[in-house]
């Protein structure tokens, strides 16, 4: 199949006698995007700005690897690239974001990966902007984390996903540059530290 063929309103499955929501086997939970803005916000006010974006980008992380490790099993995609591609499309699918693809290229021979692309409608930034002004760094870290999460489960060694320009930040749209992290500058410390517990050391490339 190809990535665009993905459907995730026919594969969800509603249990309403056991109060259970299910993809396949992962089971899911349906929360408005306004109380999870209001959880990022309050993470923000008593932890601190650091602590809230390592809470999201591993929060994000934790959700893309286990996100492509369902669609892996559970479908024939008809080469890698559409099944990588299809990362986005669940994401769009999820309501988080919709996510469009301008460039892929990789060899895992090399280590080299490149992945570039545009988010639209944004519920990270949204939610961003309802209680902060404009930030001086990029807000969707739940968005950096799935994608980096993701990506990193299909190459099968460590990627980052970092946004070169945010809604949240006063940018006129959402942009995704996904790399190895040695291909990152000291712009990416925050989030290699905030995603050590899952990639390891910084100087995995």
């Amino acid at each position: 199949m190809k990535a665009d063929d993905f459907n995730l309103a026919e594969e969800i499955r509603f249990n309403f006698d056991k109060g259970l929501a299910s993809f396949k086997n992962n089971r899911l939970v349906i929360f408005d995007a306004n109380s999870i803005g209001l959880l990022r916000q309050n993470l923000i006010d008593q932890l601190g700005w650091a602590q809230a974006r390592s809470f999201f980008l591993r929060f994000g992380y934790q959700n893309g690897y286990s996100d492509f490790m369902q669609m892996k099993v559970s479908y024939e995609f008809e080469s890698e690239a559409e099944l990588l591609a299809s990362g986005p499309v669940i994401h769009t699918w999820e309501g988080i974001v919709h996510a469009k693809p301008s460039h892929l290229e990789y060899d895992r021979d090399t280590g080299h990966f490149k992945f570039t692309g545009v988010w639209t409608n944004s519920y990270e930034a949204e939610q961003h902007l309802t209680y902060n002004r404009h930030s001086r760094e990029p807000v969707c870290w739940s968005l950096m984390g799935y994608a980096s999460g993701w990506c990193t489960a299909f190459f099968g060694r460590p990627v980052i996903a970092i946004e070169p320009s945010c809604v949240g930040r006063g940018d006129d749209e959402c942009k995704w540059d996904i790399r190895p992290p040695s291909e990152w500058g000291p712009d990416a410390a925050p989030y290699l530290e905030a995603l050590r517990p899952f990639i390891g050391g910084t100087d995995n490339g």
